[in-house]
């Protein structure tokens, strides 16, 4: 069979063209880091890659999650801290009213009424624009203060429950919903306090028990939504665990080794400059110079 130089030319030309290609193809490696460029490079390990990294997207989307319900609940948590320091001052001063010398209701009244005040306003802390006890109400303030200095309640729902996804089939409601707070019959009995010293009288024992009830029960809603808090946090430290697994797996799917892959690309250049040393001494002669 006669081979003729033009098939040695283009087959000199294809094995520079592929030399050349794998050369690229090592120096890409090297500087992506990453062994897979393409889908087709190692199908098994590219469709790995995928689905580590869709874990790896769907953990950060939690985490990002629960940085928000932690905000949101710790907002929660100061309120009610805040309340509670206010509830404090009300049930002293129900207590030195009884002091013979304490007559002057009026006064106890107005600061009845201003601890009220910063109740409601911390009953209706707003995040992210949300009334956080307004349950899914985003749009009616929960409480108001009236032209008597006591409480109304604005909203006629304040049940709803706001939940985010924390994990995979989790998803966690992360309010105190505004009925807790009413049925924990704190505002009521503020309101008939101010009713009995407007009226010249102490508050009586019922009202200082139910005082006394209320307080408790914001503390109990205050410990659960700190339990809550502390949840979110245990469940965040899983997730950045899970993460830091998955990381380490696309890590060993993808990266490459670097010392490998220079004595490669050496190589390469070693095949490429015997090959220019072949095609000096052969292409250059005719047919005639084999016979």
């Amino acid at each position: 069979m006669r081979i003729s130089d033009n098939i040695l030319s283009q087959k000199y030309i294809y094995n520079q063209n592929l030399i050349n290609e794998r050369k690229a193809k090592i120096q890409n490696q090297l500087i992506t880091n990453s062994k897979i460029e393409k889908l087709s490079d190692n199908l098994f390990d590219s469709l790995e890659i995928i689905k580590i990294d869709s874990q790896i997207r769907k953990i950060e989307t939690f985490q990002k999650n629960i940085d928000y319900a932690k905000e949101f609940v710790n907002t929660t948590i100061n309120s009610l801290e805040n309340v509670g320091n206010e509830i404090q001052k009300i049930i002293s001063q129900t207590v030195n009213i009884t002091n013979p010398l304490n007559t002057n209701f009026k006064t106890v009244a107005q600061s009845v009424r201003a601890s009220l005040q910063s109740i409601v306003q911390n009953l209706n802390t707003k995040y992210n624009d949300m009334y956080i006890f307004g349950g899914t109400n985003y749009s009616t303030e929960p409480w108001a203060i009236d032209s008597n200095g006591k409480v109304v309640t604005n909203s006629a729902d304040l049940t709803g429950e706001v939940k985010v996804q924390i994990a995979n089939n989790i998803k966690d409601t992360i309010n105190v919903t505004g009925d807790r707070i009413v049925n924990s019959d704190l505002l009521d009995t503020i309101n008939d306090i101010i009713d009995s010293l407007d009226a010249g009288n102490p508050p009586d024992q019922t009202l200082k028990d139910r005082l006394n009830a209320a307080y408790k029960e914001i503390l109990s809603i205050q410990s659960l939504t700190g339990e809550k808090y502390n949840r979110l946090e245990d469940i965040n430290t899983i997730l950045s665990k899970q993460l830091q697994d998955y990381q380490e797996f696309l890590s060993k799917r993808k990266e490459v080794d670097p010392a490998q892959l220079a004595i490669d690309l050496q190589y390469q250049d070693y095949l490429l400059q015997l090959s220019y040393k072949l095609a000096a001494s052969i292409l250059p002669k005719s047919i005639l110079d084999y016979m």
